[in-house]
């Protein structure tokens, strides 16, 4: 085949050796052929079949179930939440999940001592 082949550049001449070389070691249910210009290969593979061995399902592990209405697991992390936490315990946490100082966290004093006026006009 290599004999009849157009030789437009060399690198399409290797390849199409090499591709038609690994291919006739291979089985013979794999088939390259070029088109008339011989541009392009095409390839035909067809699909193979997998052992029986491969085919089964991978074992299931069984949890235990949960008596609560959530379907999560009591887990010392899901605790954890749930624990009442000092002021400084939750700026450290704050902390470490927003990567910023502890002093974005404290409590603004203006907003403490924020006047409580009478409003002027009931009906606003």
């Amino acid at each position: 085949m290599s004999g009849s082949l157009l030789i437009v550049n060399r690198c399409n001449l290797v390849l199409r050796n090499t591709l038609l070389g690994n291919i006739r070691n291979c089985s013979s249910n794999y088939k390259i052929v070029s088109t008339k210009d011989e541009t392009t290969l095409v390839a035909w593979h067809p699909k193979q079949d997998f052992p029986y061995e491969c085919t089964r399902p991978l074992p299931v592990e069984k949890v235990a179930e949960n008596p609560s209405v959530l379907k999560t697991q009591l887990t010392p992390e899901l605790l954890s939440i749930f624990n009442k936490k000092t002021p400084e315990q939750s700026r450290l946490e704050l902390m470490n999940i927003t990567y910023t100082t502890k002093h974005r966290w404290f409590p603004r004093a203006r907003d403490r001592k924020a006047k409580k006026t009478p409003m002027d006009r009931d009906y606003l």
